[in-house]
């Protein structure tokens, strides 16, 4: 085989290989979110319940951000049914 067509192929095989090494890069830092994410539920589940924080399982939420990021880890926001102030007349 001539050079020219090694190189095409060793270049399309290094282009082939860098994508799917991103594709799984992607992959894997959602697996490392949903587990940081679950890892701070179980902490604070844990510590509402009152159980030490040598005892515990889980992790503190350590980024800080858990409360933006994770899914669930916000308190509900109150959303009234009727129209917001509630005005009544007699």
């Amino acid at each position: 085989m001539p050079t020219r067509t090694l190189s095409l192929i060793a270049l399309a095989a290094i282009i082939g290989g860098m994508i799917v090494a991103s594709k799984l890069d992607a992959s894997d830092k959602e697996r490392m979110h949903r587990k940081y994410c679950q890892e701070v539920a179980v902490w604070e589940a844990e510590k509402a319940r009152g159980i030490d924080p040598l005892d515990r399982t889980g992790h503190p939420d350590y980024r800080g951000n858990a409360a933006e990021v994770c899914p669930g880890m916000r308190p509900a926001e109150f959303t009234p049914s009727y129209p917001y102030p509630l005005l009544v007349q007699f």
